[in-house]
Order: structure tokens, then C-alpha cells, then sequence
């Protein structure tokens, strides 16, 4: 599970992995042990099942009690989800062995892999104001 922050003065990957598949609890976990801020979040989703179910549904209301609304992607967009890039970035790049005999092995090329990417981020931060169309 991911978190991708580009367009902070300082942009932020915040990672997370577990050697098991995930569920809406963890999600729900995940969302919670995010940074605290002063102002309304949005966390932008795709459609995967864990991001939809049911537990998410009703949990909705608190998590918009705290700050955190939920924003969906359209089903089958990827191109319009910003960290679909930095997983390739990362899988192909970042992690150049493609098999492990361990899965301490693969856990650390994984972390290693997310860790090196995001310290390489740089601002998509833009300081001058756009002309209109």
C-alpha cells in the first residue's frame, strides 16, 4: 500500500508492505496511520475491491469526521492514477533482480526498491501561475 504526495514543496512517498494480501481493515489502518494534517485530505482511489467494500463504505463518515474524503477513479483508468507510474518506475528500475529465494529477499529489493525512488522525487510543485485556455 502506497501513498503518493507529488505536488507537496517537499513531495512524499509513504510505503507500506505486508507478506500477506491485504483487506479493507487493513486499508481502513493504513488511512488512520497517515500524517495528521490542518487541512482536508483527499485520497484519490482506484476501484480495486478492498477500496469499495462495504467496511469502507461505512466508514466513509468518519473518515470525513477527520479529514479524509475518499475520491474514486473511473473503472479502468490507470493513466489517470499518479502512482501507477512510480510502481513501474520502481518494479522495473528500482528492483533490477527479478526473483528472490526469499521472502525476506524479495521484502528488502521491495523496500529497498520504494526507499531509493523516494529519495529521488523532485517537486511537481507549479510555483507560476497557468494562462488560460
Amino acid at each position: 500500500m502506497a501513498a503518493y504526495r507529488p505536488y507537496d514543496s517537499s513531495p512524499h512517498l509513504e510505503v507500506f508492505t505486508a507478506e500477506r494480501t491485504w483487506d479493507s481493515y487493513d486499508f481502513l489502518a493504513f488511512l488512520g496511520a497517515l500524517p495528521r494534517a490542518k487541512v482536508p485530505r483527499v485520497v484519490v482511489l482506484d476501484n480495486a475491491s478492498l477500496h469499495t467494500s462495504h467496511v469502507v463504505r461505512r466508514a466513509r463518515r468518519s473518515l470525513a469526521a477527520a479529514g479524509v474524503y475518499l475520491y474514486f477513479l473511473p473503472p479502468y483508468a490507470p493513466e489517470l492514477n499518479k502512482i501507477e507510474p512510480v510502481f513501474r518506475q520502481v518494479k522495473y528500475q528500482e528492483i533490477p533482480q527479478r526473483s528472490h529465494t526469499t521472502r525476506a529477499g524479495l521484502r528488502a529489493a521491495v523496500d529497498t526498491g520504494f526507499s531509493t525512488y523516494g529519495r529521488s522525487l523532485k517537486s511537481k510543485n507549479v510555483k507560476k501561475p497557468r494562462r488560460a485556455a
